[in-house]
């Protein structure tokens, strides 16, 4: 076993939390509702909602409400009756964008693209090309490519698997080689830390089918993850992006028989299961959601339970860190080898081990703090240069260490500082196998290992 100093050992303390949730009491709220749009307003720091289907009497609504801890009713004029939307922030550009759904009233289908600045009226965007009219789409903002990116949806017959992307000015279709199923009231949203925006789940009524698959989209092709440990097919639950986690977090969904009501957390390759310590929010399907940043917790109000909902409940999720495998090895002499890392919390060590290395020699280990480049180079790299053509290289190489392979085993340790400025934080790993004489024959898969504490 081989012992890497990757970064300086400071000093301090910090205890992991648990993950829970808490009911709030706000003095007022928005009335009971289900199927409208969230996101959080980087211009005010709150949460909006806009728009959604309210119970008795069943109509839609053109409504819009902000909250911070308590909830209220702002006066936006522009926008209509609305629901079966999504919303998402426009942080480059301090504003939140909004297409399509139901509108204006509760049966008709909208093409329409809106903009809201954090204050006035909202702002009909004339684009030149839209999606269809439709609904029950996923929507989430790429921050790294300045993109909105929108994907499926209904368009009141049968639900479609075409991607589409905004930049502020038009729409434009992308075609990509691969993606997901066609699909209706999926889960998206934009994970900052793997630069892509994930997918999860959704259905497609047409053919009472239900989703439970995961993929990312990287603004130019859809990749299936396939992870380890996949969660049971759903659809009509809350999914955003935590940025101080670096963690996307899904609640809730249906899975055709039964409402579901526990956490789904996805880093980097791996989706982990949570039950919440104390009570939990029965409005688990068609919510509201989004992620406080200001804050520093995830806030769901209203959706559907037992009946419709208008509590507010805020989620603080688990701090512990995350080892996860991501893209594709390839396999050396004498059979695959298996990466496994252990559970990379501040003030420990990650170890890092590969397990059916055959009769190879030793592994040479790239550990880095990008998946996007190597010294400038974007990932992946094909490794035809070393012999190794069709293999690719899916990490940076901040740091390179060579270990020796015994009896098919080998393992380096890398010590984490206990810095709480760490949490959050995410360390890339890969090893290439090789034979006496230095000959390469073949690669792990990707590691990614999500500090906690």
């Amino acid at each position: 076993m081989r012992s890497i100093q990757l970064l300086t050992l400071l000093a301090a303390t910090a205890a992991a939390l648990p993950a829970q949730w808490a009911q709030q009491s706000p003095t007022s709220s928005p009335s009971p509702r289900r199927a409208g749009a969230a996101a959080f307003d980087p211009v005010t720091n709150r949460m909006i909602i806009y728009g959604g289907l309210t119970a008795s009497p069943a109509q839609s609504v053109a409504d819009m409400w902000a909250y911070n801890g308590q909830w209220t009713q702002l006066t936006a004029t522009g926008a209509n009756q609305r629901w079966g939307h999504q919303m998402v922030a426009d942080t480059t550009n301090g504003r939140l964008v909004t297409f399509g759904g139901r509108s204006p009233n509760i049966n008709n289908l909208a093409d329409d693209t809106l903009t809201w600045s954090g204050a006035g009226p909202w702002q009909t965007v004339a684009t030149t090309n839209a999606p269809s009219p439709r609904f029950l789409y996923g929507l989430a903002y790429d921050a790294l490519r300045d993109r909105v990116v929108l994907f499926g949806g209904r368009d009141g017959f049968a639900p479609n698997n075409e991607t589409w992307e905004f930049d502020g000015t038009d729409w434009t279709q992308v075609t990509t080689a691969n993606a997901p199923a066609p699909r209706e009231e999926m889960g998206m949203a934009y994970d900052a830390s793997l630069n892509r925006v994930v997918l999860f789940g959704g259905c497609d009524e047409s053919t009472q089918t239900i989703y439970g698959d995961t993929w990312v989209y990287n603004g130019t092709n859809w990749t299936d993850v396939t992870p380890a440990s996949s969660p049971s097919p759903r659809f009509r639950g809350t999914m955003v992006y935590d940025i101080d986690r670096s963690r996307t977090v899904y609640y809730g969904g249906f899975d055709g028989a039964a409402r579901l009501e526990e956490v789904l957390e996805f880093a980097g390759g791996q989706w982990t299961t949570f039950t919440a310590q104390g009570s939990s929010p029965l409005n688990s399907t068609e919510g509201y959601s989004a992620y406080d940043s200001a804050r520093g917790l995830t806030v769901l109000f209203g959706g559907f339970g037992p009946s419709f909902s208008d509590q507010t409940w805020e989620y603080t999720g688990t701090t512990d860190g995350v080892f996860a495998l991501y893209g594709v090895g390839c396999d050396p002499v004498g059979g695959p080898p298996d990466l496994t890392g252990s559970t990379p919390n501040i003030g420990t060590d990650l170890t890092l081990t590969i397990n059916n290395a055959g009769g190879t020699a030793g592994a040479f280990w790239a550990l880095g703090f990008s998946d996007q480049f190597a010294n400038g180079i974007p990932l992946p790299f094909d490794l035809g240069i070393i012999g190794l053509p069709g293999c690719d290289l899916l990490t940076g190489a901040d740091v390179l260490e060579v270990s020796t392979v015994t009896g098919g085993t080998t393992s380096v340790t890398v010590p984490i500082p206990n810095l709480p400025t760490l949490v959050g934080q995410s360390l890339f790993t890969q090893a290439l196998l090789f034979e006496q004489g230095v000959l390469f024959v073949g690669t792990t898969q990707g590691g990614r290992a999500l500090l906690g504490q």
